[in-house]
């Protein structure tokens, strides 16, 4: 594994790769060992990205014995999306989880705060505080919660304060059966207090997210109960002790999704969400809404989207520009499928893209995402995880495994295909594409050729070429036997640069509304 004297050839290599401007897709097999594994934050780092992870492991105890267990899974990539290091992390006897959706934080200076839990065999849990070095070795751990006495503290997500203090959210049984809780330590983990909430005393509920406000408050994001079908977006605003200044609820008949929470640059609410349209979450929509920080009333509220099965976001984050950016999975189509949608600053849709796997052996490869972030070159990078083709098990080889997708500012794999009608990504087809020669001579011609699977074989495609500054200038249908047959597999078409000045542009090879492949072509 590569240590840490490669930082500095990394960082610039980013640089590099964050200039070119194409996104990647990835999936990644803890150690290759073929066991599950879902990432549930990404944080940026100096020489790429860290991707944090809940992974099943299976460790030896004896000759014929192994414990299966959940680890704390680090993955550590460079610009282009290719794993240079990986560590993982567990308790003795337990299991250790990540959390939930942007489950962590960076700490200033370097490494990373991880607050979950930890389950014994039992099936107990405890809240579990994990804190790295910006390598991912672990520094020290903290355990808190009371299992002879209640069966379950599980911390879903966990903030860096200001002052290095740590907050932990989640939920626990000791006042009922589903109570949500704040935790604070200090900067070594010693607990400072803890509060358990509710939003009445006839409601249950937990909290999956926390955020900073202004003078020292916090921002807490969960779900309240009212009946076994129908559970409302719960926010409160706390103060430094966790005393409650205000608390809102809202939503419609029926269960609405948990509620992410963000700080925005004006100090008000940002609400990732979705919208109830049935019971059992068989019909939701995507949900965002800006609430006043001084009272958590609404000053905007949208939805997107058709409703779909568990359609919903799980974290959002505001851009540099004040743009927003949220993520999460769509059953709008056949299977699950990452949902990604940036808005501007009153909730007016951009684009919203949706994206699965699919490679030379599985077509319609399934996935979500739990985490996005903006990205130095003005793109976005997500993670969640990759699970089984549609209504099939995982071919052999294939495991449900963390997946990472990072686009560009229009949400595109390679910038683009905003010019080209795309509204779904194919992820993982970028070798399917050769250009030659590349570069090309202004004024010649080049060559395409298309190695696609042959799930794709039938399906009429179309070749764009967009130029840097986003003009379509070439667009073909292909002609009959570009794409492979099941017995060629290569499909090889010329196409004139007469009418094309010199310069970088991008290529693009899509099916009606699904973008599959593309690259870039220079001119000279």
């Amino acid at each position: 594994m590569l240590a840490l004297r490669w930082a500095f050839p990394l960082t610039a290599f980013f640089i590099e790769a964050l200039a070119f401007g194409q996104g990647f897709n990835a999936r990644y097999d803890a150690f290759d060992w073929g066991f599950p594994q879902s990432a549930v934050g990404i944080e940026l780092t100096s020489a790429g990205y860290a991707v944090i992870s809940t992974s099943s492991d299976c460790d030896s105890i004896s000759p014929t014995e192994c414990f299966f267990h959940a680890s704390v899974l680090f993955t550590f990539l460079n610009g282009d999306g290719t794993r240079v290091d990986e560590r993982r992390s567990w308790r003795d006897n337990h299991s250790s989880i990540a959390g939930w959706a942007n489950c962590c934080d960076t700490i200033p200076g370097g490494g990373y705060i991880v607050g979950g839990a930890s389950e014994a065999i039992d099936g107990s849990d405890e809240v579990y505080l994990m804190r790295f070095d910006a390598n991912g070795d672990t520094l020290w751990t903290r355990v808190f919660g009371d299992p002879t006495l209640y069966r379950f503290w599980i911390g879903q997500q966990v903030k860096c304060a200001p002052n290095g203090d740590f907050l932990v959210v989640g939920f626990t049984d000791q006042n009922g059966p589903f109570n949500a809780f704040v935790l604070r330590t200090d900067d070594q983990g010693n607990e400072l207090w803890r509060r358990i909430y509710a939003y009445s005393p006839s409601s249950e509920g937990g909290i999956g997210s926390i955020a900073l406000a202004d003078g020292g408050d916090l921002f807490t994001g969960g779900t309240r109960s009212n009946t076994p079908g129908n559970a409302d977006r719960w926010v409160q605003r706390l103060r430094f002790n966790g005393d409650v200044r205000w608390q809102v609820s809202w939503g419609g008949d029926w269960s609405e999704g948990s509620t992410q929470v963000a700080t925005l640059a004006d100090g008000n609410i940002f609400v990732c969400s979705g919208k109830g349209y049935a019971a059992q979450f068989s019909e939701n929509r995507p949900y965002l809404a800006k609430l006043d920080s001084t009272d958590g009333s609404i000053i905007w509220e949208k939805e997107y989207g058709p409703a779909a099965t568990s359609t919903l976001f799980f974290a959002g984050k505001e851009t540099p520009n004040g743009d927003l950016i949220a993520c999460g999975v769509t059953y709008a189509e056949q299977g699950q499928k990452g949902l990604l949608l940036r808005t501007n600053s009153q909730g007016d849709s951009l684009w919203m893209r949706s994206y699965y796997y699919q490679d030379e052996v599985i077509s319609n490869g399934q996935g979500r995402f739990y985490d996005v972030l903006p990205t130095p070159d003005g793109g976005f990078i997500a993670a969640g995880a990759v699970y089984n083709p549609v209504q099939a098990p995982n071919p052999p080889g294939y495991s449900q495994d963390t997946w990472v997708v990072k686009v560009d500012a229009d949400g595109c794999i390679v910038p683009g295909c905003n010019g080209v009608g795309i509204t779904e990504q194919a992820t993982n087809l970028l070798g399917a594409l050769t250009i030659f020669p590349n570069p090309a001579a202004q004024g010649g011609s080049v060559t395409v050729q298309l190695d696609l699977p042959p799930s794709v074989d039938s399906s009429p495609l179309q070749y764009t070429v967009v130029s840097a500054d986003g003009r379509v200038v070439l667009q073909e249908q292909l002609p009959s036997g570009i794409s492979p047959s099941p017995s060629e597999k290569v499909g090889v078409r010329a196409f004139s640069l007469s009418h094309l000045s010199s310069g970088l542009y991008h290529v693009h090879i899509s099916s009606g509304n699904t973008w599959l492949t593309g690259g870039k072509l220079i001119v000279e």
